[in-house]
C-alpha cells in the first residue's frame, strides 16, 4: 500500500478514535464543556482533511492506470472517487457534505454550533470508517503503488 496512504489512514483511526469518546457523551455535557466541543470539532476538521488528503493521493495514484479528471474543490475529489468506483453514488453525497461542513468549521466556525456537531458525531462519524473500508478495498483490488 502507498505509504502516504497509510501515513494518513492512521492519522484517519487516530481522530476517529478521539471523536469515538466525545460520541459518548450525553449531549449536556458536551454541550457546556468548551473543552469537548472544542476538541471535537479540531478532530473533525482533522478527519475530513484526512479523506480529503487520501481522495487526493488515490487520484494522483490512479492517474497512472486510468485518466483522472483533475479535482477544483474538495467536493470534486469525493465525485472523481466515485467515477472511479472508490465509493459508490450515495456515500459520495454524504462526502461531499462533509466537505462542506469541513469548510464551514474552517472558514464559518461561527456558525457551526454544539448540536450540529453533537449531531454529526451521532449519526455520521461511521463514515469515516467506511471511507477507510472503501479506500482500502479499492488497494487491495488494484495494483496502484507509486511510493
Amino acid at each position: 500500500m502507498d505509504e502516504r496512504i497509510k501515513e494518513h489512514l492512521k492519522y484517519l483511526n487516530k481522530y476517529y478514535l478521539l471523536l469515538l469518546d466525545a460520541r459518548k457523551l450525553p449531549y449536556d455535557e458536551f454541550a457546556n464543556n468548551l473543552v469537548y466541543y472544542g476538541s471535537s470539532e479540531r478532530f473533525l476538521q482533522l478527519a475530513i482533511e484526512s479523506c480529503l488528503n487520501i481522495g487526493n493521493r488515490l487520484l494522483s495514484l490512479i492517474q497512472f492506470v486510468k485518466p483522472v479528471a483533475t479535482p477544483e474543490t474538495y467536493a470534486d475529489i469525493f465525485k472523481e472517487m466515485s467515477r472511479l468506483g472508490v465509493v459508490d453514488h450515495d456515500f459520495m453525497q454524504r462526502l461531499i457534505k462533509m466537505a462542506g461542513l469541513r469548510n464551514r468549521l474552517v472558514h464559518l466556525y461561527w456558525k457551526i454550533d454544539q448540536k450540529t456537531l453533537y449531531e454529526f458525531l451521532q449519526n455520521d462519524l461511521d463514515d469515516f470508517k467506511l471511507f477507510q473500508q472503501s479506500v482500502v478495498a479499492y488497494l487491495n483490488q488494484n495494483k496502484l503503488d507509486k511510493t
